[in-house]
């Protein structure tokens, strides 16, 4: 799943950069970006519990 939404979400099937470096630069910005996402997910999920409880 995790590449399926890199390819969808942080558009890596239409890369529009070129060379190795570029490309690798651009795949671990999108990876660190979906990663802070989920992170900030679940934090508003946790407060959300705490909040309910």
């Amino acid at each position: 799943r995790t590449f399926s939404r890199l390819k969808e979400h942080l558009n890596l099937e239409n890369l529009t950069v070129m060379g190795a470096k570029k490309v690798k630069t651009h795949l671990l910005l999108s990876s660190i970006s979906l990663i802070a996402a989920r992170i900030a997910a679940e934090k508003i999920k946790l407060q959300n519990q705490v909040l309910a409880a």
